[in-house]
């Protein structure tokens, strides 16, 4: 091959091989080493050996030929790296004449290269326009930086270098050599509407590099926004619009983990607020500007209407996070609001949003304010609407009154629950006039205490009662809340006209307080019983209760008038023939006779529940220890009887247990004795017997014949005037 370099007529597998064996002993000559350059030329693909081949070769002949070779195998590699642009500047240098070595010293050229480009290679680009988007890029980075914008060369690229700018504009790429073309192509004067829709994601753009090289995504959510965007991480960086402070920045990995602790570093791209600020003028519809704006009037307060329209429009256009979405509404209601506090309160102010904004994504703070509003500028149908459908628990009582007022007049005192609920609220508040107390009074019904502290201030105020009295005073007895039944039920008898089963039962209720409660009554009570027992049809009208609490007021008194002495007795006739007789009915003998089988006994008395089943234990001394069981009868509701013979000197101690809460407890104990002092007692065979006892007991012979006499005598007249056969 040395001797006959004509024989090297191709670049094989083969043939590199030697040479490259060659060049690698010495033994390769100029003359083959030229040859081999002039076949790499020829040569259509790459091949790596190749190209450390004609390196090789030109660092042992460092010709021209060499030198176009290997930046042709290069070229035919697509080579761009830093060392592949040292060998494509070196061939700048030497003149070498290659075709798209001018497009690869372009590709290649590195980020760090800080000064202008060959003039050869602005020259020929200023010719030729066929360029990708990433060596324009380059170039016209290079030209803007370090080029005299007052050349001749300079000026033949401007048109091209703005047409770019232009066209990437409104493809919103950005990077640093976008930045650089941007800063210097784009003027205030150029801002127009498409412009001014696009250029604020490049002006508030910021590249974020990423310290992780398992990131593979950078994502960007808003605060203010409900939606996140992904941006791709090339070389570790992304160029990233941020148009609020406001963000949370995340990365994600290539199996889509995501994690909030990558270091990472954020730089802007531009500085050019005025580019901003007229973008802004030009539009002002701008999506992300708007909501820088509405977080700043967000802050500051709504202070005049078209801002209002700002936030309103902005929330119907923008898909918003809730919780921003809140306080750009927060802020306008508070702007319209303090619009209607500012006017007169008589419907002047225009409420036509507050209307017809849809409250359910409001907070009760906002709806109570919406509501407060609506009633002062006197939409009371609306406020009404607002209070069913979300309640009225924040709302100052002053507004509720006037809500009140107006609206029981607009709806003529026709009943309403919730309308009740709210009027008394007002009332209880203290803040309330005559249309919500009158209207109370008609319909209101709640508890004792509540429909009688009503009841009082009607009367107080001579509001019109209507029936308040006699719905009162039957709650008061169906529920048994009697405290203050005595002065409603004499409201109720001065004030109206009353009826009968009212009254009646009244009188029953007074008559169990009494009798079953042992509660003091006021005596009017028992004037009432008597004239209603003193009637002649009584028995079969009027409630056992009556004669029970009547005659036990009697057994209380010392005389009695002859009228109400029979009327005693008639009654206890009655309760004797119905079995009800009770401790207090021997106390009766001081006013009527009362049968001996009643006075011979001593009674025990045990009140427990209607249902309960008592069990009574007696012993009776002095002769008796031990304790035995003795059936206890129930005689009227829940009080239990046991009757029992005493003679003298006997003593009856008991016992009662009862189970109330399921469990056996002791729930009575005492003693009674053998009691001869009762009057009307002296005259029964039993008082003769207990009158022989005693003188026995005291030695008395002539007291024992005086008993014995007497005695005798009392059963002889029995037995002449009931004879038994």
């Amino acid at each position: 091959m040395e001797e006959h370099p004509d024989i090297l007529v191709h670049l094989g597998d083969f043939e590199v091989q030697v040479l490259y064996l060659g060049i690698r002993k010495g033994i390769i000559s100029r003359e083959v080493a030229l040859r081999a350059a002039k076949l790499a030329l020829e040569v259509k693909h790459y091949r790596k050996l190749l190209e450390r081949l004609m390196i090789r070769l030109y660092e042992a002949y460092p010709e021209k030929e060499l030198l176009e070779a290997v930046c042709s195998i290069l070229i035919k590699g697509e080579r761009k790296n830093g060392d592949a642009f040292l060998w494509y500047e070196k061939a700048l240098k030497e003149g070498v004449n290659l075709t798209r070595l001018y497009e690869y010293f372009l590709f290649a050229l590195p980020d760090d290269y800080a000064h202008l480009l060959p003039k050869e290679v602005l020259l020929y680009f200023s010719y030729d326009k066929d360029l990708d988007r990433h060596s324009r890029s380059v170039l016209y980075r290079n030209i803007l930086l370090y080029m005299n914008p007052s050349s001749e060369l300079y000026q033949a690229y401007t048109r091209s270098m703005e047409s770019f700018a232009m066209e990437q504009l409104f493809k919103s790429r950005i990077n640093s050599r976008m930045a650089v073309i941007y800063e210097h192509m784009i003027y205030k004067d150029m801002i127009d509407g498409p412009v001014a829709k696009v250029l604020p994601g490049i002006l508030k753009s910021f590249r974020i590099r990423c310290g992780d090289p398992r990131m593979k995504y950078v994502i960007v959510r808003y605060v203010e926004l409900e939606a996140e965007e992904a941006y791709l991480l090339e070389d570790q960086a992304a160029y990233v619009p941020l148009y609020s402070d406001q963000i949370v920045i995340i990365f994600q990995d290539a199996y889509g983990n995501r994690y909030l602790d990558v270091k990472h570093i954020k730089t802007p791209v531009m500085d050019k607020p005025e580019l901003l600020e007229q973008c802004y003028r030009v539009y002002p519809d701008h999506p992300m500007l708007k909501l820088q704006e509405c977080g700043k009037l967000v802050s500051r307060g709504v202070e005049n209407d078209s801002q209002a329209e700002l936030l309103e429009e902005t929330m119907v256009q923008m898909r918003l996070n809730p919780i921003f979405e809140r306080q750009l509404l927060q802020a306008v209601t508070d702007y319209y609001c303090r619009g209607a506090d500012d006017k007169d309160g008589v419907g002047v102010f225009n409420c036509t949003y507050l209307v017809q904004l849809d409250k359910k994504s409001l907070d009760a703070r906002q709806r109570q304010q919406i509501c407060e509003t609506l009633i002062s500028q006197n939409h009371m149908q609306e406020a009404y609407h607002m209070i069913q459908e979300y309640g009225s628990q924040y709302i100052q009582p002053a507004r509720l009154m006037k809500l009140c007022t107006k609206t029981i007049l607009q709806q003529l005192f026709d009943q309403d629950d919730l309308l009740l609920n709210i009027s008394y609220r007002v009332f209880r508040a203290g803040i309330y006039d005559s249309v919500i107390l009158d209207y109370l009074c008609e319909h209101f019904n709640g508890t004792v205490s509540q429909m009688y502290e009503v009841l009082i201030q009607g009367v107080k105020e001579h509001v019109e009662t209507y029936d308040l009295e006699e719905r009162l005073l039957g709650q008061m007895l169906f529920t048994g809340c009697c405290h203050q039944i005595d002065s409603v039920f004499d409201l109720y008898m001065k004030r109206k006209s009353t009826k009968e089963s009212v009254v009646k039962a009244y009188f029953t209720q007074k008559s169990i307080q009494y009798f079953l409660e042992r509660q003091e009554v006021d005596g009017r009570v028992f004037e009432y019983l008597k004239q209603a027992l003193g009637g002649s049809a009584w028995k079969d009208n009027l409630p056992t209760i009556y004669t029970l609490a009547l005659t036990l007021y009697f057994s209380t008194k010392d005389k009695l008038q002859e009228e109400d002495r029979q009327l005693c007795k008639n009654m206890t006739d009655v309760l004797l023939e119905a079995g009800l007789v009770f401790p207090y009915t021997r106390d009766l003998s001081k006013h009527i006779p009362i049968p001996e089988d009643i006075m011979d006994k001593v009674m025990v008395e045990y009140r427990g529940r209607k249902d309960s089943h008592p069990e009574l234990q007696v012993r009776i001394g002095p002769e008796e220890d031990a304790w035995h069981s003795e059936d206890i009868r129930r005689i009227y509701q829940g009080i239990y009887v046991k009757q029992k013979v005493l003679f003298e000197g006997e003593t009856m101690e008991y016992r009662i247990y009862d189970a109330p809460e399921g469990s056996r407890v002791l729930a009575a104990e005492g003693s009674v004795e053998c009691d001869q002092k009762l009057e009307g007692k002296e005259n029964s065979r039993f008082a003769c017997l207990n009158e022989m006892g005693a003188a026995l007991k005291s030695r008395d012979d002539g007291r024992l014949a005086a008993a014995m006499e007497e005695y005798l005598k009392k059963s002889a007249v029995l037995g002449s005037l009931f004879p038994i056969e």
